[in-house]
């Protein structure tokens, strides 16, 4: 764990911010150069990341806050200390979604194709992400009693290293769901199974966390809009499947 990786004067560098900097950078410039393969204006394209860039920040963040009501409620300025960490996925994964289909939609683009194009890159920058959680120690396992876990700082228990898994089983996807938008089955397809793959997962990986809590019927919320992501990602590949064209 190495939540501060320098600091110089006033200037603080935090892990989390720089990985989920980096994966941001490296998905958004994947994006672009393969923009001209799907006959999408890099221009638009562009134009499309930013939407989707300011959609997750807003749409994680208000989604962690909510969570966390209690905390940030008595230090309302710890709202905006975004390098410090504190992201929902499933908040920015809806809000950043809907920015970009707005986007698409206002340029003239198939929001199919644009989201096809993404899907990848949006596994590839979240499992770099993922990374900076670990070195934030946020996001942590259960304690474990034997197996193979970490010990953070701080702390004489091993717990399930959840930010790891995560962030191998995101690269895993990334590699797949390439492999699924090179076969070109149906514009949708790769992002559908993104929505199918990464919610089977979250809804698995959730059992093994420590800092969720449990909401309804022994489930936590993030298992609970997984599970609903999960149906609409099927709903999704079989409407979609029957289609000659997307949207």
């Amino acid at each position: 764990m190495h939540r501060i990786l320098f600091q110089i004067g006033p200037i603080t560098l935090y892990s989390y911010g720089l990985l989920v900097g980096i994966g941001f950078l490296l998905a958004s410039m994947l994006v672009l150069r393969d923009s001209k393969r799907f006959g999408l204006p890099r221009d638009s394209i562009f134009d499309c990341l930013i939407a989707v860039l300011l959609g997750g920040i807003i749409g994680g963040r208000l989604l962690f806050v909510a969570l966390n009501w209690d905390y940030f409620f008595r230090q309302p300025l710890k709202v905006f200390m975004l390098n410090e960490g504190g992201m929902a996925f499933h908040g920015a994964l809806v809000v950043a979604v809907a920015a970009g289909a707005l986007t698409a939609r206002i340029k003239g683009l198939s929001f199919w194709k644009v989201s096809d194009l993404f899907a990848p890159y949006i596994a590839l920058g979240h499992g770099i992400g993922r990374i900076g959680c670990f070195l934030n120690g946020c996001c942590y396992g259960r304690v474990l009693e034997s197996g193979i876990g970490v010990v953070f700082p701080g702390e004489a228990v091993v717990r399930v290293p959840t930010q790891i898994y995560s962030s191998l089983f995101l690269i895993m996807l990334y590699i797949v769901l390439l492999f699924i938008r090179e076969r070109g089955m149906f514009d949708g397809c790769v992002f559908s199974m993104y929505v199918i793959l990464y919610s089977i997962f979250r809804f698995v990986i959730e059992f093994f966390r420590g800092d969720s809590q449990v909401l309804f019927l022994g489930l936590t919320l993030a298992q609970i809009i997984s599970l609903a992501m999960l149906l609409c990602g099927i709903a999704m590949y079989r409407f979609l499947s029957r289609r000659p064209y997307g949207w």
